[in-house]
């Protein structure tokens, strides 16, 4: 069986799967209540802001990174949307593992940027 074939069959298992299930009524719930749903989007845009900016090198501002805090824990009394970030959480884990199986089974023939500098600090 070729690679795409399991990526195919992964994602078959993924859709099939209690965490996709989970994800998908608790979307659903959220989606039905439009309060809800602005507060989980707000959250998700800001959060992805943050990230770029720090991704891209820059210092994130202690008062932004305080306002999605603030936002997040008002965000998290809601129940739709706290059982929509938590089961989300879940399977952003469950993404980032078979993410980590798969760089690891290709990391011996791999060279990736920063790895050798890694590696050398490790040794010292």
């Amino acid at each position: 069986m070729n690679p795409y074939d399991y990526a195919h069959g992964l994602a078959r298992a993924l859709r099939e799967s209690e965490w996709y299930r989970n994800l998908k009524e608790a979307k659903e719930r959220l989606e039905a209540d439009p309060e809800a749903w602005r507060m989980a989007q707000d959250i998700r845009r800001r959060t992805v802001e943050l990230q770029l900016k720090a991704m891209g090198g820059q210092t994130v501002p202690t008062e932004e990174q305080e306002q999605l805090r603030k936002l997040q824990e008002v965000a998290m009394l809601h129940p739709a949307v706290r059982a929509y970030l938590e089961v989300e959480s879940r399977l952003s884990v469950v993404m980032d593992d078979i993410q980590r199986i798969l760089a690891e089974a290709i990391a011996p023939v791999v060279d990736l940027p920063g790895e050798r500098e890694a590696e050398a600090s490790e040794h010292r």
